[in-house]
Formats: structure tokens, C-alpha cells, sequence
């Protein structure tokens, strides 16, 4: 009975069971807690972005879906405060290696780490290829609390920036193992990029040197054919070909503007002007892209109505582009920008109407606005931040225009030959007089397309002289190069290279100034044109103060003649700046081969700059040569000269 009381009582809420009820409580809760929290913690480190990662393979990397994202509406916080909120809920990501936010009047901070897994120190470059930007801060911060920090953007000057690029990039040294935080904020009124890269520095230069090749291409094709139709325009006196070049014109400037080149070469020191010219000139071009269409189609007479809009447009164009100068730059770029698409579409539509009433030169204006509506439209939804950037997106607009220019090109060609033909038709009438404007019309053209040609075959010598001594540059060299190679293979001739450097250059830098390295740089390159001038060599400048001498059916004998001439012809040099003589020597690398079909033209160059490191350390003002034949090594990558068997060693060279 008692156990069975006892039992009772405990049932019924003894002190054992309330104990056991409050003890199963507490664990239960403990449970729970610990169960959320490593939830948390596990969603928190799936929702950091991954650390980049920088090892010895490493070459470039986009690092957009690498980094979180704050939004500071106030445009207000500090690095300071972004580093207090860095376990803040408000952080995103967006899984892009293109950020692309659109046009945003915010503040927008990103967050990464870096970690160095290479063997040693290296040195990267971090930054991205959009100029537009107008605030850009970038903070590097070690564990010890060091902070790197660096400030550019278009609405800062140019020499602030780390690089003279129209992009934003800046040096990045780490340490072995060194784990860094990475800070960006990045803010403007316009369309708001931040395709965020690391990158070593010679994929950075590769790179940059192919994007300065398309660059020059499309501007070289968009000069010619600007000089190509202002000719047409003052022989032809027709408005169409005068709008047309008044439009290539604006055009031009604003992609020069848009792509930074404008405010590097052209306004460095004057970020608010330059702020304003990309939708001025935007603007200008829109004006004159209508005066130009509504002329060349003849609205007033064909349609009327789509003339009254373009009008319209016409107008809107021309307020915006001087409103651009007091109005904030978020408000005339996007209204120039939403005209562009308008224009485009408009056009395209008007023309379908005209080539259904049968006006034939209306089919060039409706290919021609088709590619150009497509460049427009991948342009503008890149800019509002619909799509992500690309190759595509990036330089869709002068992909575009280009096609464009070339589909007007053919209308406007097209409407000379209409009218050649109308001519023609009036010939029984007015025969004389009819012939006689032919003619002189056809000597126009002919005069116009002859000082084309001249002025390309100008632009062609242009781009293989050095602009600084006036000889050749490397372009040159590599062009000429293997044709050397190839006539010296076929008649068993030698070939030889002189590779020449001012000695201590630097310190004329240093000491002098640039100018003054200029001039001896200048005074260097007309003592080797003076020695060189037999038909068929070549001297070039090859970097810097690095020359070369080409020097084809030429022994060893005889190129180190001409070496020793620049030798001596340099040293007596009488430099003096600003009243103080400054000595100037140079030290040079001779090699000579007859070339054979396993042996790379590289290669002989590869000798004589080992060569003239030797002269180098050798003491310098001398002429390193090896007056052997060079032995024909295979070609495979990395293979080096070396003298033929039983002649002495480059190393033991003679010294002039």
C-alpha cells in the first residue's frame, strides 16, 4: 500500500516528477537552441561568398560572384562602419562575375577575401574594366589592421588613379599566405558597373594590348569613313553626306568619350566636363542621325506624319545636349539613352513603310537600323542592368554602328547612282550639259578616292614609325622580320642584329627628367639612322630605350663594324640640359646566323639580348659579339643558341 501511495503521489506531481519535468524542459530547449544555431551558422557560411584564391597558376579571374553586396541609401558609411555590419543580414550576393546594378542613386559596397596560396610574393592587379564609374574606393585590410587604400573614378582627376588606363585598376602586393579583406564601394549617377577582376600583370597587358588593337581598328575604320564621305560632302554639295558626316562625327566622340579614351588623352584634369560631354555628344549625334534620315528619305514629301515625330525628336535632342550641362548627369542620360532606342525603332519602322510605296533606297536604311537597333537595345538593357556584361553587350554598340556606317555608306552610294541613272534618263534633253557634270562629278570622285588611298597608305606609315625618334617601331619589325628570314633562307645568307641600350638610362631619368631622357633618346636614334643607311636595313626602336638594327646579308664582320660606329658615334655625343653635359653610351648585342629552316627568327633576336646583357655586365659602353655562326637548333619552345661545336661560348665574347 505504501508503494503504491508512493507511487500515486508521484504521478500526481511529486518533487521527484516536477523535478524530472523541469530538467527535461531545460534540455529540450538547450536542444533546440544549439539545433538553430548550427542551422545559422551553417546557412551564414553558406551565405559568405567563397575567399578568392590566388595561386602560381593563377592568371585572371572575375570576381563578382566572389563578393557581397550592401546598399547604403544614405551614401554615408565608412569603412569603419562596413566593417562593424559585416555579419549584417542587409549583406547579398548576386552569383555574377559582372555586377551590374543599373542606375542607382546608392552607395554599394562589396566585400571578398583574398588569400595568397602561391609559393611567394606576388604582385596582381585589381580592377575592372568599366570607365564610366564615378566613385570608386577600394580598401585592402591586413589582420594586423594596415589598410591599403585606393581612390579613382571619372568624376576624380586622372592622376590620381594608380595606372594611366582609361580603366580602373591598381597594384596588389601580397605576401606569402597572406589572407586579406577586400572593401569596394563604388557610386554614381550614371549606370552602375563593378565587373571586379584580379588579374597578374602581363595577362593585364596582353589584354590590354589586344583591347587597344580593336579599339584602334574601329577607330581607324571610323575615320576613314569619316574622311571618305566629307570629301563626298564638298565635292557632291549634297546635305544628306553633310548631316552623314556630322553624324559620324558626333558619334565618334561619344564613343571615344564613353570608352574613357576622352578623358585620358583629351581633358585628364577636368572630371565635371568630362562627367557632362558623353550625353552632350550622345545628344549631337541624335540630332544629326535624324537631320540626316529625314533628309536622305525625304519625310516631308513620303511621310508627313513620321516627320512631325522626328522632328520631335529632333528637338528633344537638341534640348538635352546642352541641358546636360546644368542638369544632374543621372537625368540627360537616361532620356538620351531612352532616345536612342526610340530613334532606331522609329527609323526602322519608317523605312518598312517607304519600301512598301517603293522608294528603293529605303532597304539600306532598313538594314542599316536593324544591326544598329540590335547594338542600341544590347547596349541599353546592359546599362539599366537587365543582362550582364559581356563581349557582346560591351561592344555591341560599335559593332553596330560600324555595320550601320557601312549599310549608309552603300544608301548614300546607292542614292548617287539613282541619280546618275535619272541623269541619264534626261541625257536626250540636255546631252552636253549632262556629260560635262558626269565627268567633272567622276573626277571628283576619282580625286577624292586617290587621296583616300594616300592618306591610308600615310596612316599605314604612321602606325610603323615611332612617334618619339622617327625610326621603326616594332610593328614594323614584326612584319618585316620574317620576310627577311625567308629571302636569307632561299639565297643562304647571313643575317645579323644589333641590340642596342642607353646605358644608365634611368639615371638620366631620375636625375634630369623626362624630357631630358626624351632628348637623348632622340639624340641616340640620329646617331644610329646617320650609321645605318644602306638600302634594306632597318633600325627600330624596340622599347623604351631599347634599340634594334636589322641587318640582312650582313657578317659578323661587318655588322660589328656598324656597331662599333654607334658606339663611338654615341659617346661623342655632346648632350648637355639646361647648361650640364650628360654622358651617353650605349652597350650592344651582336649576333649573326645564316638562317635555316629550323631555326626561328626569335631566336637570333634571343642571342643578340643575351648578348647585350653580357655587355652589360660586362661594364657597359661595349659591343658583345660572338663571331661564330649560330648552330641551327630545332625549333621548340624555350630553345636556346648556342655557338657551333668547338667555337668558343658567347660568354667569351670580344669586346670592342
Amino acid at each position: 500500500m505504501a508503494s503504491s501511495s508512493q507511487l500515486s503521489a508521484d504521478k500526481d506531481g511529486s518533487p521527484r516528477s516536477e523535478v524530472c519535468a523541469l530538467a527535461w524542459a531545460f534540455f529540450h530547449r538547450c536542444w533546440i537552441r544549439c539545433l538553430a544555431l548550427t542551422l545559422m551558422s551553417l546557412l551564414a557560411a553558406g551565405a559568405w561568398a567563397d575567399a578568392v584564391k590566388l595561386d602560381d597558376q593563377f592568371t585572371s579571374l572575375a570576381i563578382g560572384r566572389h563578393l557581397r553586396v550592401l546598399d547604403d541609401a544614405t551614401g554615408r558609411m565608412s569603412l569603419a562602419d562596413v566593417e562593424a555590419h559585416r555579419q549584417d543580414s542587409r549583406w547579398e550576393d548576386r552569383h555574377s562575375d559582372n555586377l551590374n546594378f543599373g542606375y542607382s542613386r546608392s552607395a554599394l559596397w562589396l566585400h571578398g577575401e583574398l588569400i595568397n596560396q602561391a609559393s611567394q610574393q606576388q604582385d596582381w592587379l585589381l580592377g575592372m574594366r568599366y570607365p564610366l564609374l564615378d566613385y570608386l574606393d577600394i580598401y585592402v585590410v591586413w589582420p594586423d589592421g594596415r589598410v591599403q587604400h585606393h581612390a579613382s573614378g571619372d568624376r576624380r582627376p586622372f592622376n590620381t588613379r594608380s595606372l594611366e588606363n582609361r580603366n580602373f585598376y591598381f597594384k596588389l602586393k601580397l605576401q606569402q599566405g597572406d589572407h586579406v579583406q577586400l572593401y569596394v564601394r563604388v557610386q554614381g549617377q550614371g549606370s552602375l558597373q563593378a565587373p571586379l577582376e584580379v588579374s597578374t600583370p602581363s595577362h593585364y597587358e596582353h589584354h590590354a594590348r589586344v583591347e587597344q588593337l580593336l579599339l584602334g581598328i574601329y577607330s581607324g575604320a571610323l575615320l576613314a569613313m569619316l574622311a571618305y564621305n566629307l570629301l563626298l560632302s564638298l565635292s557632291l554639295r549634297d546635305k544628306a553626306y553633310v548631316y552623314y558626316v556630322v553624324y559620324i562625327s558626333m558619334f565618334g566622340l561619344a564613343q571615344y568619350t564613353l570608352s574613357g579614351l576622352a578623358f585620358e588623352t583629351l581633358w585628364p584634369d577636368h572630371p565635371n566636363w568630362g562627367n557632362h560631354a558623353a550625353p552632350i555628344f550622345m545628344g549631337l549625334a541624335g540630332w544629326s542621325l535624324v537631320l540626316f534620315s529625314r533628309q536622305f528619305l525625304n519625310l516631308q514629301a513620303y511621310r508627313p506624319r513620321a516627320d512631325l515625330a522626328m522632328r520631335g525628336l529632333q528637338w528633344l535632342y537638341l534640348i538635352v545636349a546642352p541641358g546636360s550641362l546644368v542638369l544632374p548627369y543621372a537625368i540627360p542620360i537616361k532620356i538620351v539613352t531612352l532616345a536612342t532606342i526610340v530613334t532606331p525603332v522609329l527609323l526602322l519602322i519608317i523605312s518598312v513603310g517607304l519600301l512598301r510605296q517603293g522608294v528603293q533606297q529605303a532597304r539600306y536604311f532598313l538594314a542599316a537600323f536593324t544591326v544598329l537597333l540590335l547594338g542600341v537595345l544590347l547596349t541599353a538593357v546592359h546599362m539599366f542592368g537587365i543582362v550582364q556584361r559581356n563581349f557582346l553587350t560591351e561592344y555591341s554598340m560599335q559593332i553596330g554602328s560600324m555595320l550601320e556606317f557601312t549599310l549608309l555608306s552603300f544608301a548614300l552610294a546607292h542614292r548617287v547612282k539613282l541619280a546618275r541613272e535619272e541623269n541619264e534618263r534626261l541625257q536626250m534633253a540636255h546631252a552636253t550639259e549632262l556629260e560635262h557634270r558626269v565627268q567633272e562629278r567622276t573626277r571628283d570622285l576619282d580625286k577624292a578616292m586617290d587621296e583616300l588611298t594616300k592618306a591610308n597608305e600615310r596612316l599605314q606609315e604612321l602606325t610603323e614609325q615611332d612617334a618619339l625618334t622617327g625610326l621603326k617601331n616594332r610593328m614594323f619589325l614584326s612584319e618585316r622580320m620574317p620576310e627577311v628570314w625567308r629571302l636569307a633562307q632561299r639565297w643562304h645568307t647571313p643575317v645579323s642584329v644589333l641590340m642596342i641600350d642607353v646605358d644608365h638610362f634611368k639615371r638620366v631619368n631620375d636625375d634630369y627628367g623626362h624630357l631630358a631622357g626624351d632628348e637623348a633618346i632622340r639624340l641616340v636614334a640620329e646617331v644610329i639612322a646617320h650609321t645605318v643607311q644602306r638600302p634594306g636595313d632597318h633600325a627600330v626602336r624596340y622599347g623604351g630605350e631599347e634599340f634594334l638594327v636589322l641587318l640582312p646579308q650582313t657578317h659578323t664582320v661587318g655588322a660589328a663594324h656598324i656597331a662599333e660606329t654607334i658606339r663611338l658615334g654615341v659617346q661623342a655625343l655632346d648632350f648637355q640640359h639646361n647648361g650640364q653635359r650628360i654622358p651617353l653610351t650605349v652597350s650592344i648585342g651582336l649576333a649573326s646566323v645564316v638562317p635555316t629552316i629550323d631555326l626561328p627568327p626569335q631566336a637570333l633576336l634571343n642571342a643578340a639580348d643575351k648578348l647585350l646583357y653580357q655587355a652589360k655586365q660586362a661594364g657597359r659602353n661595349r659591343c658583345a659579339l660572338n663571331p661564330q655562326a649560330l648552330a641551327t637548333q630545332p625549333r621548340k619552345s624555350g630553345a636556346a643558341l648556342k655557338p657551333a661545336a668547338g667555337q668558343p661560348d658567347p660568354a667569351s665574347s670580344a669586346q670592342s
